[in-house]
């Protein structure tokens, strides 16, 4: 494995994100990783467990909130995750969808600033959720950027904080269990013991400082900060596109 204390600060800076939005490990991490130099299989070893860790302990803490979505993402989210990593890790299929789920997060941020227009967003989404979720998962197979599309289907159905960190997490604690099960199958030496240190760093991160933010945070911040979220990602995935 290469130098570790990029890896470390990453996972730390990143799990704090995740503390407050139920994502924000892999879809920050997994960029910064990559432009680092560190390869996609090392990548996403190294942060697949610290998500794990943390969206394992948001969705206990939610779990008398999760909805629907529960029963959905395991069975139309999770085969296509499972197709799309196979898919990128066997080397058959490279795809850059980035500009994509970018322009889709930046719509959706600036959505949230009209009542309006976000019901009719989460109308269609009620009416195609299942659909919405195969694509979800097949772009997080893809790419690890599915959060980004997750937290806006949360975002749109959803419109207190504790009911949409915990749907959020659930649906991130799927993803993960599903890659890291592909993963384990097709490159089994890309886990090591760094990758329990920097779960235990996720940990620490999330204790310490993320979910202190996220308690002291009253719903009206929460909802402005996770649009900031929306659209700050968006904008990172058309900037890489544009300018790599």
């Amino acid at each position: 494995m290469q130098h570790f204390w990029p890896l470390a600060t990453t996972v730390f800076l990143f799990s704090i994100v995740q503390s407050l939005f139920g994502v924000g490990l892999l879809v920050f991490g997994t960029p910064t990783l990559l432009l680092l130099g560190y390869p996609f299989e090392e990548t996403i070893a190294a942060l697949l467990p610290s998500s794990l860790v943390i969206s394992l302990m948001q969705t206990l803490h939610g779990k008398d909130r999760l909805g629907a979505l529960r029963r959905s993402l395991v069975l139309y989210a999770t085969p296509f995750i499972v197709a799309g990593l196979a898919l990128v890790l066997s080397k058959v299929l490279v795809v850059d969808i980035k500009f994509l789920v970018g322009v889709l997060l930046v719509f959706t941020a600036i959505t949230r600033f009209n009542e309006n227009v976000q019901r009719a967003l989460a109308g269609i989404l009620k009416n195609h959720t299942k659909l919405y979720l195969m694509f979800t998962g097949f772009v997080h197979g893809l790419s690890n950027m599915g959060g980004g599309l997750l937290t806006m289907l949360a975002t749109t159905l959803y419109n207190d904080k504790e009911t949409t960190r915990a749907n959020i997490a659930y649906g991130y604690l799927v993803f993960a269990l599903s890659q890291i099960l592909v993963l384990s199958v097709l490159h089994p030496k890309a886990f090591g013991l760094h990758c329990l240190i920097l779960a235990a760093i996720a940990f620490l991160a999330y204790r310490t400082v993320g979910n202190l933010i996220y308690v002291k945070s009253s719903q009206r911040v929460y909802q402005q900060l996770i649009t900031m979220f929306i659209f700050a990602y968006g904008i990172v995935l058309i900037g890489q596109k544009i300018f790599n």
